[in-house]
């Protein structure tokens, strides 16, 4: 079984949104009217209910990320409320990074003071371009000017830990385009960004369009070059890439996602909200809350839990995980842990890695393994084989 003394990570899901964003395929939910005091009433309970279990009960808490949906729709008491709650229920590592999603809309925007004022020491901003046209292709609310103002905003209310998300790779997004989003993000001196490829997902707005041949993804060729201008761009003001998607100065890494990339622990709290949990070297409890939000208002209620879906992965899809969670890192994967808990190294466990090494995609030495630069560009090409 995993150490009691290792640190876990909570995240807590906030599903409400003003509109759904044609590319997301995340759990939300759009509504006339949020039920922030009914659903907060509910995230505590069930938080109560885990405090109860000595996994979850004896162990520091490294961190904690309020996601969504878009968690900045509620008022900086409720957070106030859930963080408090928390604190009374669990012990916090020192130093704890407690992260909180927020989009630039002005009526959320107004709550940034209030969220640093009540324990929240990161944000995460929706910004994902500064184009009026790209804007509205991804079908945002929000203008270049709110961006503007939200980063200002985020300063003025003295977080010094704080990421901005790009999406890049859009239909009708040129390289000038990517340039200037990076250009204007950078001039607010971020710590920490994330650029994300768009991806079409099945069950999007976007699927369907691509289905009846309304937009096309860019040419990978584009999209290779777009990658490339974002590394090198950051790597020149010190943003050093850690992650397919995350780059960040020395030190301020999202400890949050490194443990999930890590296969650490967490505890995921609110409607569709995921767990996982180590039982020894092989073996990972995982489950699932029901999606539904008012279904999960009404199972907590009355049963104080509402998981919809559980299972125990066995050895084969544990190392799976290991492998395509790690390699997501530039760090890579350690070698020596994946031969003392699986059993094999990792090129004797999948043999397609000796030709992935051949092939320069990856790259090793004694102590780990890791994608290289050209085998980050097409990770999801290998993570499928691990599946």
């Amino acid at each position: 079984m995993a150490s009691q003394q290792e640190s876990f990570s909570l995240y807590l899901h906030i599903p409400y949104c003003i509109r759904k964003c044609p590319y997301c395929d995340f759990n939300v939910q759009v509504v006339r009217r949020i039920p922030e005091a009914d659903y907060t009433t509910a995230l505590i309970k069930e938080l109560e209910v885990h405090a109860l279990s000595e996994c979850w009960r004896s162990r520091s808490l490294r961190s904690i990320f309020f996601g969504g949906g878009t968690p900045s729709v509620f008022a900086p008491q409720s957070i106030g409320k859930i963080l408090e709650k928390a604190a009374a229920l669990f012990s916090f590592e020192e130093g704890i990074e407690i992260s909180l999603e927020a989009n630039p809309d002005p009526a959320d925007t107004k709550h940034f003071s209030g969220y640093r004022s009540c324990g929240v020491n990161r944000l995460s901003l929706g910004a994902q371009s500064f184009q009026p046209h790209l804007l509205r292709f991804l079908g945002r609310l929000h203008t270049a000017d709110e961006t503007r103002e939200a980063l200002r905003a985020i300063l003025k209310a003295g977080f010094e830990n704080f990421n901005v998300d790009l999406i890049y790779a859009s239909p009708g997004q040129s390289l000038s385009d990517l340039s200037a989003d990076l250009e204007e993000t950078l001039s607010f001196h971020p710590p920490h960004l994330s650029a994300y490829g768009l991806t079409i997902e099945e069950k999007t707005i976007f699927y369907r369009q691509y289905r009846a041949g309304k937009i096309s993804p860019l040419p990978e060729e584009e999209e290779v070059a777009m990658a490339e201008l974002i590394e090198e761009a950051l790597a020149g003001v010190g943003l050093e890439r850690y992650e397919i998607s995350n780059y960040a100065r020395p030190g301020w890494q999202a400890r949050h996602n490194v443990n999930y990339w890590q296969g650490g622990d967490y505890l995921g709290v609110g409607a569709g909200a995921h767990s996982h949990q180590r039982i020894g070297d092989c073996i990972a409890h995982r489950w699932q809350n029901e999606r539904h939000p008012p279904r999960y208002m009404a199972r907590i209620a009355s049963e104080g839990r509402a998981v919809a879906e559980e299972e125990r992965t066995d050895r084969h899809q544990t190392a799976a995980e290991f492998m395509f969670l790690g390699l997501r890192m530039t760090l890579g994967i350690s070698v020596e842990e994946f031969s003392r808990r699986f059993g094999k190294n990792p090129a004797e466990f999948y043999p397609a890695i000796r030709d992935w090494l051949e092939d320069g995609l990856m790259e090793e030495n004694a102590e780990r393994l890791r994608l290289t630069r050209r085998g980050l560009l097409v990770a999801n090409s290998i993570f499928v084989n691990f599946v």
